[in-house]
């Protein structure tokens, strides 16, 4: 018997929402307000847990102005390979115009004012949660923190019906049976230790293809962002004021190109050796420095814990992978609403694919959290809406548990496995440059290889013997399911688009301007997905603008 069978909390909701960051916020806030019944299931505590609480992003809050808007849609269009959908951008755009100022008015503060440029300020993540907790507590949305979902329920029809989970404080399982379910609990980052994404490691990507979902854009999940030596933080807005330098102090050029830091640029260098930066572009004025530091304090509490003055010394950097947190796969959006492939399950944020608006190409920060506001306000609504035409059919439905592996042996075997050797094997093959960074047949095929012996390793029987252990079990089958997705989506891809590079297929095929779905668990499989809109060509403003 598993232990997520034992005795435990068992709740009855409209809909369920799984994860603890914005978009699972703004998804739960938007369903209690379309009249659903809500509970919220969060790995970590909902407000400070995951990657936007701790290191803080902006969002684009612009007015309905195609000279302001029109230069954010195209600033990654070409770089994402001309994957984004120009009108997910208008809606999400319009959705995040409307309701992210609310965040301000929740909070007390006086909304501000727009620049000529459309310029707005957000709050500090770790504010914003705060305050988008204490919305979710006032509309009567319950909480249940420490308490990560392990596995989907499903009727006897294959719809999504709820989920269980273990609360990991306790050790006490839960259970929430609800009419509709939306996985907003983020992507993966394989554990790589970069600021605040330990709680992704892909969960909400394999409960879903246990019930039959569909992932996308895994591919591009090969996202790298610079970091002290030292530290987890990755703010990578800021090295558009770096220069960089080798060991022997020789400047090294060409690694900021079109107004975004190359990653491959920064690895190649760093295969070769280390790599030192300085703060010394356009950060003269002290009013700068004071400027920027008050923007992301975070950045700077690193160099000041070790004393070192970031505009004036050089530092050692690394790359921590960031795979999907701020790469672009994840569940595959099958509709205009949020929906899944899966009948009742619904997926917003990180967890699912941000192609739509981002294409191959990573969002950064702003436009991650346009889409994390967006998408989780988009498929709160829908899920309430679906709850809603059940009627009352949810809490009578016959429903299953669909976790397979990392919860109980799928081959019976007298040997136990452990999280942790799973979980080295799983970094050795996603971490290095050049295995993940730059992709080859060759690479890929070895890496998948490892990967399969990987996967046969945890259909035994998963260390369950205390919640914690369980929990691990489970997060290692996340890990070692989207890196073996990814470098499939990889390996069908037979170009180089956006953040996929393959050296054996260095230049973009217009062939293959298609979203890849990908899933299976045992046994993979990739099919094409059209792009539903044609390549939308610059404005003339945008030109003029690019010209000039």
């Amino acid at each position: 018997m598993s232990r997520l069978d034992e005795s435990g909390l068992e709740l009855v909701a409209d809909v369920l929402v799984v994860g603890g960051g914005p978009a699972a916020a703004w998804a739960a806030i938007a369903a209690a307000e379309r009249g659903a019944s809500v509970v919220v299931a969060d790995k970590g505590y909902l407000g400070t847990s995951g990657a936007y609480a701790a290191s803080t992003s902006g969002h684009k809050v612009l007015p309905p102005v195609a000279l302001l808007r029109d230069p954010l849609k195209f600033e990654r269009y070409a770089l994402g390979g001309f994957l984004a959908q120009h009108k997910w951008w208008d809606r999400l755009l319009e959705i995040t115009y409307e309701r992210a100022p609310r965040i301000w008015e929740w909070g007390g503060y006086e909304i501000p004012k727009y620049g000529r440029d459309g310029a707005y300020r957000g709050l500090q993540g770790s504010e914003t949660m705060r305050i988008l907790r204490k919305v979710l507590l006032q509309k009567g949305i319950q909480i249940l923190d420490q308490s990560p979902a392990l596995e989907l329920l499903v009727d006897e029809e294959g719809a999504v019906g709820g989920a269980r989970g273990l609360n990991r404080q306790t050790n006490v399982p839960w259970t929430v049976r609800a009419g509709a379910t939306i996985l907003a609990n983020g992507g993966v980052a394989w554990l790589s230790k970069a600021l605040g994404c330990n709680t992704n490691t892909g969960d909400g990507a394999l409960m879903a293809a246990e019930v039959g979902g569909e992932l996308s854009g895994m591919e591009f999940s090969a996202h790298y962002s610079p970091a002290p030596k030292y530290s987890s933080v990755t703010k990578s807005a800021y090295y558009r004021y770096a220069s960089y330098y080798d060991k022997d102090g020789n400047k090294i050029e060409g690694l900021n190109r079109n107004g975004h830091r190359s990653t491959s640029a920064i690895a190649k260098e760093l295969l070769k050796g280390p790599v030192f930066v300085k703060l010394d572009k356009d950060t003269e004025l002290p009013e700068q420095r004071e400027l920027l530091r008050a923007m992301q304090p975070n950045f700077f509490a690193a160099f000041d814990k070790v004393g070192i003055d970031p505009f004036q010394q050089q530092w050692e950097i690394n790359l921590l992978l960031e795979g999907t947190v701020r790469g672009t796969g994840g569940i595959r959006i099958a509709d205009e609403e949020c929906g899944t492939t899966v009948k009742g399950l619904y997926a917003a944020g990180d967890a699912a694919s941000r192609e739509l608006n981002c294409g191959g190409f990573t969002g950064g920060a702003g436009p991650n959290m346009t889409w994390a506001i967006g998408s989780g306000n988009i498929a709160g609504r829908a899920a309430a809406d679906f709850a809603r035409n059940l009627g009352g059919g949810q809490a009578k439905r016959v429903l299953q548990a669909a976790g397979r592996v990392g919860l109980t042996a799928q081959i019976p075997s007298e040997s136990v496995w452990d999280a942790a050797s799973i979980v080295k094997g799983v970094k050795e093959e996603v971490f290095p440059f050049d295995k993940n960074i730059f992709r080859s047949e060759k690479t890929l095929l070895d890496s998948l290889a490892k990967l399969e012996e990987l996967w046969k390793t945890i259909q035994g029987t998963p260390l369950s013997d205390t919640a914690q252990h369980l929990i691990r079990s489970r997060e290692a089958a996340g890990l070692v399911a989207t890196a073996r997705w990814s470098y499939f989506a990889g390996l069908a891809r037979t170009e180089t688009r956006g953040m996929h590079k393959r050296l054996d297929f260095p230049q973009i095929d217009p062939n293959q301007r298609h979203y890849l779905a990908v899933g299976g668990l045992d046994r993979l499989w990739t099919r094409p997905v059209p792009v539903e809109e044609e390549v939308v060509p610059v404005p003339e403003e945008k030109r003029k603008l690019q010209l000039a």
